[in-house]
């Protein structure tokens, strides 16, 4: 008889014990998240807005004047063409500027090409440990050179990211405090300053924005080791079928050297066939 006597009480016990706690639960306070602080909501905001810049603008051409220059060579300069396919596939031509072919290079995304015609050599290799510093002795990945031409800024994989005004830019490099004003960039223009950083606070980008932190004037992209690999300066601007493409590029490493294309034509939402990214040996 006392184990009937348990066996019925035990449900009752559980039943009281369910009906506490989840009294205790309704009645304990709910910790809710904490909302995100209005700068980090800004930074956001700023990088979903240069992530949307001309987010459907897929295939471009385009032909322009190019002027390469060194730290210590004479400026050479020529004639420049190409076709591109976001997000990774492109063709350059670069020729004289009497019109004979100098180096062609190409990407189909899964790999590089380039062929230089003054020599008959032929060059192929896997496009995602490549880039087109052969082409242009900067070391710009495909893809970004895609954004690039399209009127975009490469944005990679951050951990952190920092928004700041020229007026009264401070932010911690390498364990040094580095502090600049009234245009903290040189350009002596007003407007902010965009820094992504990986975990560790290595800087990986420098995006600098007008006032309204809509338009981009010049981005500085830096290596595993923190040194400046190039910089990309988007020197006058043209709309293009609704679109905000480049009409002059200046592109230069950390010694100077690099080249700068004005821009002729433009073709947005041209048609591109696959095949164009593909070159062969010459015969």
């Amino acid at each position: 008889m006392k184990y009937t006597t348990r066996y019925i009480q035990l449900p009752s016990i559980l039943f009281i014990f369910t009906f506490f706690f989840s009294a205790c639960t309704i009645l304990a306070p709910r910790v809710s998240e904490r909302p995100k602080d209005p700068i980090s909501l800004e930074v956001e905001k700023t990088i979903s807005t240069l992530k949307n810049q001309n987010l459907k603008l897929k295939t471009f051409k385009g032909v322009g004047n190019i002027k390469f220059r060194g730290r210590k060579k004479k400026d050479v300069a020529g004639r420049i063409a190409w076709v591109a396919s976001s997000p990774d596939k492109i063709r350059i031509a670069l020729s004289s500027v009497s019109g004979h072919p100098m180096i062609s290079v190409a990407s189909d995304g899964q790999w590089l090409y380039l062929i230089s015609h003054s020599r008959g050599d032929f060059y192929k290799k896997p496009a995602t440990t490549s880039s087109m510093r052969r082409l242009f002795t900067i070391p710009v990945k495909t893809e970004d050179m895609v954004d690039i031409l399209a009127g975009r800024v490469p944005i990679h994989s951050y951990d952190s990211a920092v928004l700041t005004d020229h007026r009264s830019q401070v932010y911690s490099t390498e364990g040094h405090t580095v502090s600049t004003r009234n245009g903290g960039d040189g350009s002596g223009q007003n407007g902010y300053v965009l820094v992504l950083k990986k975990k560790w606070g290595d800087i990986l980008e420098k995006i600098y924005l007008d006032e309204k932190k809509k338009n981009v004037h010049k981005v500085e992209m830096f290596d595993a080791t923190g040194t400046l690999a190039y910089r990309v300066e988007f020197d006058r601007m043209q709309a293009i079928n609704g679109y905000r493409v480049p009409s002059r590029l200046l592109i230069s490493n950390s010694d100077g050297s690099g080249f700068h294309l004005d821009v002729d034509r433009y073709w947005a939402d041209a048609s591109v066939s696959p095949s164009v990214f593909v070159l062969t040996p010459p015969e």
